[in-house]
């Protein structure tokens, strides 16, 4: 167990990411051959699909705990960070959708604004908090891209957390999942922008996730409304707005460079 943990409290890198594809593999396995494992919406897969969902903080923890930095870690990570103006990209998925919407209505097509009601949002809010950002950003945004980024800088460090972390959405195609409707190289690509978006934010947080925890509800809450406006199927919709995230966030990425703000300070 000594050897082990000091493997994991010297190579950080390669033990978050051995010890968070294993788990998730396992939690894989057993979705594909529980029966009812293979949604999260039963009683049996629920916690299944928890275990997978949150292996990059279980990862996370696991080597903070080894090098004794975990609470820390902890504190530094959920910390409020000065204010950045940075810190507002976390909302540009709503803001993308709302222009996509707008344009469609422009067009002439159909929006079900009736199958909204504001008794969804909360349960909308919670359910893709706790099945998504909440449960991966520890790990891939609090550990992994900062450990990178020693190395190789913010911006090959975040494209590098971007492959990642869509090859660990990889197998999600195998199951009924909601990712799953979406084409893989549509899905992979807005994974990696949004991982561009996120090492800016992070770059202006000393070491703070909140806001990146906000990105990424805000663009998967933007895919359960544009879900119940029935406006798009899921594909079309992640399809459609790259037409505007691959120029945004050429854009931004240009401003962060000139601007020369992309020093990362860390309490």
């Amino acid at each position: 167990m000594g050897r082990i943990n000091l493997l994991l409290a010297d190579n950080p890198i390669a033990g978050f990411l051995l010890l968070t594809f294993i788990i998730s593999l396992i939690s894989l396995v057993l979705m594909l051959n529980v029966s009812g494992a293979h949604t999260p919406e039963s009683s049996i897969g629920l916690p299944i699909w928890l275990i997978a969902i949150w292996s990059p903080n279980i990862a996370a923890i696991i080597i903070w705990s080894v090098k004794k930095e975990l609470l820390l870690k902890l504190q530094t990570s959920f910390s409020f960070p000065d204010f950045s103006w940075w810190q507002c990209v976390s909302l540009l998925p709503l803001v993308i959708a709302g222009a996509i919407l707008i344009l469609e209505l422009q067009r002439g097509h159909v929006i079900q604004w009736s199958n909204f009601e504001l008794k969804f949002l909360i349960p909308l809010l919670l359910i893709n908090l706790f099945l998504g950002p909440l449960g991966e950003e520890l790990g891939w945004r609090g550990l992994l891209y900062p450990e990178i980024k020693t190395n190789y800088g913010w911006m090959a460090s975040a494209l590098i957390v971007g492959a990642i972390w869509s090859l660990w959405h990889a197998p999600l195609w195998l199951l009924d999942s909601p990712q799953s409707k979406i084409p893989f190289w549509a899905f992979s690509l807005n994974v990696v922008l949004l991982s561009m978006l996120m090492g800016i934010i992070y770059n202006h947080s000393q070491g703070s996730i909140i806001a990146i925890v906000i990105l990424h509800l805000t663009f998967n809450v933007s895919l359960g409304i544009i879900d119940v406006l029935g406006s798009h199927q899921p594909g079309e919709f992640v399809i459609k707005s790259l037409y505007l995230y691959v120029p945004l966030v050429l854009i931004l990425v240009g401003i962060h460079e000139v601007t020369g703000s992309h020093t990362c300070r860390i309490q």
